[in-house]
């Protein structure tokens, strides 16, 4: 089957720029691929450096909803990769429903997460599939936890945990205003997390976890924050009690900066807003593209397996994929499984839909740096390491 695809963000944002770029590489499936940015003249600048016919320019400010219903119309799939989706999130999935189209978004939020699997019902009767949060983490790190309780007789903990150099590969990345502000919102005042089989809400950025990753990172100092993962691994793996999520910057003297802005934040010395501006700004004046390529990603499962109890952990190094990459190759793999397959209408999350083995071995057939050039590490371990 071919596919018309409109990605919105496609011609402006890091992680969209490079997802077009790889589905480009598909001949037969990709039909054909409308790349949208708020202002015109971004999008069609970005459609001459491809020289690929199957490729067109939109202009599309996703607030205004006349003009995002008349952009999805005529298209099979719709591809969010605008945040923060907190804000954006919820409005573009219920312009997807309204015009027919089948939906997918790298959405790295709980409410909007939520939200969008409360709208099953409606997508259904619309007869159209939503995948929600299919990136890196979330959806890399839902996979790989699905994956590792598949190898376990009970599962009652899991941790998560990421680590980010270079943000993009591009010398001159898109600002990222949505990403950093979602953030320092993760990072700042109470954060919603799972504990004692529930939600609750906890102080951001106060525990630290020392987590062990294969070289050239080892062990890395990681810190809670706020994600999907914790909230939403329940709703699909039974018996889990304590689920986190931990991050850091790397190098990891970038994590004191973060500190001290979550501090004034939180102190209400600075706003959020104030500090993704801040940010923006440092982002001009720092030349970004020496920051190392680097990305860790880790998962561990905490409980029995042949009839012993411990923890299972994969941990990965990636130094060939920057963090915009280490999201839309995942992304551009499932939106390539999902040209061949047939999924049934409604909301999912994508370990209900997807499983890692498709998207890797799809990331190795398209010689993807994500799939083909990680260091990872599987270990199971009666020592357990836990906040």
């Amino acid at each position: 089957m071919t596919t018309k695809i409109v990605i919105l963000g496609g011609a402006s944002g890091d992680v969209g720029r490079d997802l077009t770029r790889i589905l480009l590489k598909e001949k037969k499936l990709i039909d054909h691929i409308t790349v949208t940015a708020r202002h015109l003249n971004v999008a069609c600048d970005f459609v001459t450096t491809l020289d690929d016919q199957r490729v067109t320019a939109m202009q599309i400010d996703v607030t205004d909803n006349t003009q995002l219903l008349n952009g999805l119309n005529n298209h099979d799939l719709v591809v969010n990769t605008i945040g923060p989706f907190s804000r954006y999130a919820i409005p573009i999935v219920k312009a997807a429903i309204h015009s027919g189209v089948n939906y997918i978004d790298i959405c790295d939020d709980i409410e909007p997460t939520f939200q969008a699997l409360r709208l099953d019902k409606q997508a259904k009767k619309a007869g159209v599939f939503m995948i929600i949060g299919m990136g890196w983490f979330p959806g890399m790190s839902n996979l790989n936890a699905k994956e590792l309780t598949k190898q376990m007789e009970d599962v009652t903990e899991i941790d998560t945990a990421w680590v980010a150099g270079r943000k993009a590969p591009e010398e001159k990345p898109s600002s990222g205003i949505g990403g950093t502000e979602h953030f320092f919102r993760s990072l700042t005042g109470k954060i919603v997390t799972f504990r004692n089989g529930q939600q609750e809400k906890i102080p951001a950025f106060q525990k630290e976890l020392q987590i062990p990753f294969p070289q050239p990172l080892g062990t890395c100092s990681c810190y809670l924050m706020e994600h999907p993962e914790p909230v939403i691994f329940p709703l699909t793996i039974p018996g889990i009690q304590n689920a986190s999520t931990y991050f850091s910057l790397y190098p990891i003297n970038r994590n004191k900066l973060v500190r001290l802005f979550a501090r004034m934040i939180d102190m209400k010395l600075l706003s959020v807003s104030q500090v993704t501006k801040i940010n923006a700004v440092l982002g001009k004046t720092n030349d970004k593209k020496q920051l190392p390529i680097l990305t860790g990603s880790y998962i561990s499962c905490c409980g029995s397996r042949n009839g012993q109890k411990g923890q299972l952990r994969y941990s990965a190094v990636n130094t060939k994929t920057t963090v915009a990459e280490a999201t839309s190759q995942p992304l551009a793999c499932a939106i390539l499984h999902l040209a061949t397959h047939k999924i049934e209408p409604g909301v999912y999350l994508p370990e209900n839909i997807l499983n890692i083995e498709d998207i890797i071995k799809l990331g190795r057939y398209y010689e993807l740096p994500f799939a083909q050039d990680t260091i990872d590490l599987l270990c199971w371990n009666d020592k357990v390491i836990s906040p």
